[in-house]
C-alpha cells in the first residue's frame, strides 16, 4: 500500500548532502528545464516499534526499511541523478536514511532505505526526493511522511529538588534565583521524552529543559534554563524571586509528556516564600 504525496515546487533544496541558495535563481538558460520529480509513494506509512518482527529491536535500537518509489523525468534528456532522505523529527539530527540514485532516463525509481533508529525516536519522519541534471539543475522536491510510534509505558518522574523555603531579598537587593530540577526516565529511551513541565500556583506552565543552560526553551525573555549537563536526565527551570513577590504558599505540579502523549506521574511541591 502506497501513498500519493502533493509535489511542492521550491527554488533550492535545503537537504543535507545538497547546497541551498541565497538568491532567486535567475532566468534558465533557453530551451534549458530542470528536472521533475513527482508521484512519489512509500510503504510503510506507519510503523509501531512494538509489532516489528522478532530481532528489529535490540539495545535500544529499532531496525526497519522503508520502500520508496517516484517518477523522475527532465524534458532535455540530462537527467543525471536521484536523492532520497528521511529526516527524523528529533530536532538536531537531521537524516537517518538516504539513497543517491544514478539516472537511466525518464522513469520510475525505487530504494529501500534502511533506518536504525533509538525506540525513544517516534513521531513523523518526511521522506523528501529531488533529482538534479547533468548540469546541476536542481529539480522540485517531492516530499511526505510516516509515523514511528510505540505503545509503551509513560515517562517516570524519579525525584524532584525543589526548597522548602526561599527568603526575598530586601527591596534593592538582586533577585534570588531559584533552580526546579526533576530527574526524569522513560521505559522507551530518553529521546521519547518529549517534555517535562511544571504548573505553577495552578495558573501558569513552565518548561524544564535538559539543555545544558544553553537555549531558552520557555517564552522569549525568559532567560536560560539553568540546566547543569545536557542529556543528564536532569531538566531544570531556574525562576527568578525579587522584593515584590509575596510572602505565602506556592505550589509547583510537575509533569512529563512522551512522544506518544503519554503522561507521568505528576509530582508536586510546596515553596514558602518569607
Amino acid at each position: 500500500m502506497f501513498s500519493r504525496i502533493s509535489i511542492l515546487i521550491v527554488g533550492c533544496i535545503l537537504a543535507s548532502g545538497l547546497s541551498g541558495c541565497d538568491s532567486v535563481p535567475g532566468p534558465e538558460e533557453e530551451g534549458r528545464r530542470p528536472p521533475v520529480v513527482s508521484n512519489l509513494s512509500f510503504s510503510p506509512l506507519a510503523v509501531l516499534i512494538d509489532h516489528l518482527p522478532p530481532g528489529s529491536v535490540t539495545d535500544g535500537r529499532a531496525r526497519f526499511s522503508v520502500h520508496v518509489e517516484v517518477d523522475a523525468s527532465d524534458e532535455n534528456g540530462d537527467l543525471d541523478r536521484i536523492f532520497i532522505y528521511i529526516l527524523s523529527p528529533i530536532q538536531g539530527v537531521g537524516s537517518v536514511a538516504q539513497e543517491e540514485i544514478l539516472a537511466v532516463g525518464n522513469l520510475r525509481y525505487q530504494a529501500d532505505l534502511d533506518l536504525d533508529i533509538p525506540v525513544g525516536a517516534i513521531g513523523a519522519y518526511v521522506v523528501h526526493v529531488s533529482a538534479a541534471d547533468e548540469s546541476g539543475r536542481l529539480s522540485n522536491e517531492a516530499l511526505g511522511s510516516f509515523r514511528v510510534d510505540a505503545t509503551g509505558s509513560p515517562p517516570v518522574i524519579e525525584s524532584v529538588d525543589v526548597p522548602e523555603r526561599v527568603i526575598r531579598p530586601a527591596a534593592g537587593q538582586p533577585p534570588v534565583l531559584i533552580p526546579l530540577v526533576a530527574r526524569v526516565s522513560d521505559p522507551d529511551g530518553p529521546l521519547n521524552i518529549l517534555r517535562v513541565e511544571v504548573l505553577v500556583n495552578n495558573s501558569v506552565t513552565l518548561q524544564l529543559c535538559d539543555d545544558g543552560g544553553e537555549t531558552t526553551c520557555n517564552a522569549v525573555g525568559f532567560g536560560p534554563s539553568g540546566d547543569k549537563v545536557a542529556s543528564d536526565g536532569l531538566f531544570t527551570v531556574t525562576i527568578q524571586l525579587d522584593a515584590s513577590n509575596a510572602a505565602g504558599d506556592n505550589l509547583f505540579v510537575f509533569k512529563a509528556i512522551d512522544r506518544s502523549g503519554l503522561e507521568s506521574n505528576s509530582v508536586s511541591r510546596t515553596i514558602k516564600v518569607e
